[in-house]
Formats: C-alpha cells, sequence, structure tokens
C-alpha cells in the first residue's frame, strides 16, 4: 500500500509494510572534535517510491552534505535486510507509517515517505543535517583506522574520546560493516523494475550482537579496541567499509552522539 501525502506543489512519496578483541589505550589517534549526523535511508527494494524518490534523494544528500554525515541504509523485509537492524528502524523517533523514512540525527526529516522531487528531497536532509550540527555540542569524538580483510574475517580499529568533560550515563559503541554496488532488482513508481538497481551503503553485518554496540568508558583519553566480524564470501570486500557510532542509552531508548567511517570508492 502506497501513503502520499502532499504539501504545496511538492508530493510525500512512500509506502507501507510491516517492517572482540582486546581494548587497548592509546593518545597517538587523532580524533576530529566534531560532528557528523547520522543519515539513515529505512528501504526496500519492494516498495515503489522507495526506488524512484527515496535511494535518489539519499543518493543526492550524500554526495553533497559529503563529510557532514554518517549515512547507511536499513533494508526492511528484502533480501538485503539483517535482522539485527530492525532496532534501529524501529526507534520510537523512527518511526512513521511508511518507507522510505529517512532519518538525520535523532529524528525523522519527512513525517511519511519523502518528496516526489529529488533535488527538494536530498536539500531537505542536508538542512536537516546542518540543523543537528548546529544545535548538539561535540560530547565525543570517533575514528576508525587499518580496515582489514583476513580470509572469512574484517576488522577495523574504533578509538573514541569524549570532549565534555561533563558527559555522564551509559554510552555504547556499535560498529557496523557495509557494502556499495549491491546489485539487487528494485521496484520503482511508475516504471518497470530496475533488474540492476545498485543499492549503497547496504549494512552486511555487525561487530556485535545487537545494533546498539557494547558500552564503553567515559574518557578525555582516547580508547582503541578492535572490533572484527565473519565475512561471507559473496560479499565484495573490495567495495566494503565501516561505521562506527556512539550511542547513549537512556532506559530503552538510544540517542545518537556521533560518528564516522571508512570511505568506499
Amino acid at each position: 500500500m502506497m501513503a502520499i501525502l502532499f504539501t504545496g506543489a511538492i508530493g510525500f512519496m512512500g509506502c507501507s509494510k510491516n517492517e572482540n578483541a582486546n581494548p587497548s589505550t592509546t593518545n597517538s589517534v587523532t580524533i576530529e572534535e566534531k560532528n557528523r549526523a547520522l543519515v539513515v535511508d529505512i528501504t526496500g527494494t519492494w516498495c515503489p517510491p522507495c526506488g524512484a524518490y527515496g535511494i535518489p534523494g539519499f543518493t543526492y544528500a550524500i554526495e553533497n552534505a559529503k563529510d557532514k554525515i554518517v549515512p547507511f541504509a536499513v533494508h526492511s523485509s528484502d533480501p538485503l535486510s539483517v535482522t539485527a537492524m530492525n532496532a534501529v528502524s524501529s526507534l520510537p523517533r523512527f518511526k512513521s507509517s511508511s518507507v522510505p523514512r529517512i532519518v538525520a540525527g535523532n529524528g525523522l526529516v519527512f513525517s511519511a515517505g519523502v518528496y516526489s522531487d529529488i533535488t527538494a528531497t536530498g536539500t531537505k536532509i542536508i538542512s536537516s543535517v546542518d540543523t543537528f550540527i548546529a544545535n548538539n555540542p561535540v560530547t565525543a569524538g570517533i575514528a576508525l583506522n587499518n580496515l582489514k580483510f583476513d580470509g572469512t574475517k574484517v576488522s577495523v580499529d574504533v578509538s573514541t574520546k569524549f570532549f565534555d568533560a561533563q558527559a555522564s550515563g551509559d554510552y555504547q559503541v556499535a560498529v557496523y560493516f557495509y557494502e556499495n554496488g549491491v546489485v539487487s532488482p528494485q521496484q520503482k513508481s511508475n516504471l518497470p523494475v530496475d533488474s540492476t538497481q545498485q543499492h549503497n551503503h547496504v549494512i552486511r553485518t555487525l561487530a556485535s550482537a545487537t545494533a546498539w554496540g557494547e558500552a564503553i568508558t567515559v574518557s578525555g583519553n582516547t580508547d582503541t579496541k578492535n572490533y572484527s566480524a565473519i565475512l561471507n564470501s559473496k560479499w565484495n570486500t573490495a567495495k566494503m567499509g565501516a561505521i562506527a557510532i556512539i550511542w547513549k542509552k537512556i532506559g530503552t531508548d538510544y540517542l545518537y552522539i556521533n560518528g564516522n567511517l571508512t570511505k568506499v570508492e
């Protein structure tokens, strides 16, 4: 079922569907005192507006926001889905009645679906990114180094540092490994199925059992740990990268604090 909302001359497009290694401490890693905004495309290959507007709008934001964002795609009920990632798309702040759903920072960019104009969709995502960065001081920073593929395993070193001396509470680091250029047939509004659609920032696996990772210590020092996961032989490691996110746990909720990623050409 497709949910379509109209605001002015621009339509909202969407469709409905249910949806470890040893720690070490080092000060040799440089961590920027800089916020990047989380941008999540909650999508599905079965969803026509996702293919026609959601993916292109998400791509426009990635290409134009550049180093200001940490992007990844969470697929819902399709061949690219990862069960653990349902926890992210199910956060109350990230839910609505349809997909595509675009998250920027700690909330939805659109109440339902996306604009039917790709440039307008991408521009609104970037505006939400800028708002998140402007309104949130840098609590903590994060850096990734030494991404390695070793036979059946992928690993990366993740370093964190807290810049806010008053920071308190429960913080966690989650590490996700993603792949670009994943070909999977995509439904598109008013067009035939695109059997050659390339999907980017597809989460393939996680370094922990849950989407929220594991607890870290609030520290003004630079703390570094190696994270790893098992590879599937069908994945193209030449197009894979890593994403690391600091979440703050508040009861059963998780707030995005900061993140970073290794880039894939």
